[in-house]
C-alpha cells in the first residue's frame, strides 16, 4: 500500500486513502491545509463521518457504502465532480474530487482500496452570519446568505467610504464627530452630522434590505456616541486574511504548503486596495502600494516554488502578470529572462529586455542595472 501512497505525499491536491471499511488509512499534508484536521486525528474514522459530505443541491452524499464505493466494487469508472464538506470548523468547504481506485494486494490487512485527490474550490463564509468585505480592488461586500450587497443606496460613495473606514478599525469604535468630519470635512458640523445620520441609515439598509425602521442593525452599531461593525461574530475581511496567508507561505516548512498558501492569497487580490475608493479621505497611498508590493512580492515567491518543482509555465505566466502590473520591477524581469532562456525562448527573454529598459527610461528615468545590462548584452537585443 505504502509504494502506492507515498506517490501524494507532495502533491499540491489534498489526498486521503480509504479500506474496504471506508476507514482512512492516509492524510496527507494538503488534507491537513484544506480540511483543517491533522494526520492523526483523520486516520481511523470513517471517511462519511468525518466529512459529511453533500451535493451542491443539498442532498447527502457521504455515507455507509457510498456511491463511490458502489462503483468501485462494480469496476465502473468515477468522473470528477464537486461535494460540499464540513472542515475542522465544521463550515462548509467545497471541493472537487477526482477517484483513483489501487491495485489489490490481498496480503495486506487493512488496505488501501482507493485515493481521493480533492482541490479546493470556494470557502463558503467563515461563520454564520458573518459579513464578508473585500477591499483589494473595488469594494465588495457579501451578506451572511451569501447575497452580494448591491443597488442604488451601495453605489453611494459614502456609503460605500463609511463601510470600509469602519471595517479598517477592526472593531474600534468611532466617534460620530470624528466621522462626520472626516467625510465632510468642508461643511459646518450640524450638516455633516445630518449627512452622516443619512448615510448611516443607507448603509444599514444596504446591508439588511428589510430591517424595519427603529430597529436595531446586526451589523452597524451604534452605542454611547460611537458607531462601530459588529463583532460578534467576527466579520471577514480580505486584507487581514490576503497578509495571513502569505505570512503563513513564508513560515510554511513543505513547498506544496506554501504554494497553496500563496494561491490563495493570490486569488484574493482582484486589484488595487479600495480601488474605486482613492478619491476619498480613508484612502491612503502607503496602503495602496504596500498592498501592491505584497501581491507582486507573492507572486514572484509563489514563481519561484514553481520553478523548484519543474512547474516553468506556470512561473513564467506569474512572472509575466506581475511585469503586467508593475513593468518596471526588474528583479523579477531578470528572472523571467534566465526562465526564457534556459527554456530556448529567447524571443521571450528579448521582448522583456527591451521593455524593462523603456519602461525603466519613461517611467523612471534611470538606466537598468549593471545586471540587468549584463542580462541585455548576452541576448544582443539591438538586433
Amino acid at each position: 500500500m505504502q509504494k502506492y501512497l507515498h506517490l501524494f505525499a507532495n502533491t499540491g491536491d489534498s489526498a486521503l486513502a480509504v479500506d474496504e471499511n471506508q476507514r482512512i488509512v492516509y492524510w496527507n499534508a494538503a488534507a491537513e491545509e484544506i480540511l483543517g484536521y491533522t494526520a492523526e486525528e483523520a486516520i481511523g474514522q470513517h471517511c462519511w463521518e468525518l466529512l459529511k459530505g453533500h451535493t451542491q443541491e443539498g442532498r447527502p452524499f457521504c455515507s455507509p457504502n457510498c456511491a463511490i464505493m458502489q462503483r468501485i466494487y462494480a469496476n465502473q469508472p468515477i468522473q470528477h465532480f464537486n461535494l460540499i464538506v464540513k472542515n475542522r470548523q465544521q463550515h462548509d468547504v467545497t471541493i472537487n474530487i477526482s477517484t483513483i481506485p489501487l491495485p489489490a494486494d490481498k496480503a495486506a490487512q487493512n488496505r488501501a482500496i482507493l485515493v481521493q485527490l480533492s482541490r479546493l474550490l470556494e470557502i463558503r463564509p467563515p461563520q454564520e452570519g458573518t459579513l464578508r468585505i473585500h477591499l483589494l480592488g473595488p469594494i465588495v461586500v457579501w451578506r451572511p446568505d451569501g447575497t452580494q450587497v448591491e443597488g442604488p443606496l451601495w453605489r453611494r460613495l459614502k456609503v460605500r467610504t463609511l463601510l470600509a473606514y469602519l471595517a479598517l478599525q477592526h472593531n474600534r469604535a468611532i466617534t460620530r464627530e470624528h466621522l462626520a468630519e472626516m467625510l465632510w470635512p468642508d461643511l459646518p458640523y450640524d450638516a455633516a452630522l445630518r449627512n452622516l445620520n443619512t448615510t448611516v441609515y443607507n448603509l444599514r439598509r444596504s446591508l439588511e434590505p428589510n430591517l424595519k425602521n427603529g430597529a436595531e442593525s446586526r451589523f452597524v452599531i451604534y452605542e454611547g456616541g460611537h458607531y462601530r461593525l459588529a463583532d460578534t461574530p467576527p466579520y471577514w475581511l480580505d486584507t487581514n486574511n490576503f497578509e495571513t496567508q502569505i505570512r503563513r507561505a513564508r513560515f510554511a516548512k513543505e513547498a506544496n504548503q506554501a504554494i497553496l498558501h500563496y494561491q490563495k492569497a493570490i486569488s484574493l487580490y482582484h486589484g488595487d486596495f479600495l480601488a474605486d475608493l482613492y478619491q476619498t479621505s480613508i484612502w491612503s497611498h502607503g496602503q495602496h502600494e504596500r498592498f501592491k508590493e505584497l501581491f507582486l512580492a507573492a507572486m514572484d515567491e509563489l514563481g519561484a516554488l514553481y520553478e523548484m518543482q519543474q512547474e516553468e509555465a506556470k512561473a513564467k505566466e506569474l512572472y509575466l502578470q506581475a511585469l503586467a502590473i508593475d513593468p518596471c520591477r526588474e528583479k523579477t524581469c531578470q528572472t523571467l529572462m534566465r526562465l526564457a532562456l534556459r527554456q530556448g525562448d529567447r524571443p521571450t527573454a528579448v521582448a522583456q529586455c527591451r521593455r524593462l529598459t523603456q519602461a525603466l527610461q519613461e517611467e523612471l528615468n534611470v538606466l537598468p542595472s549593471q545586471e540587468t545590462r549584463a542580462l541585455c548584452q548576452q541576448l544582443d537585443c539591438s538586433d
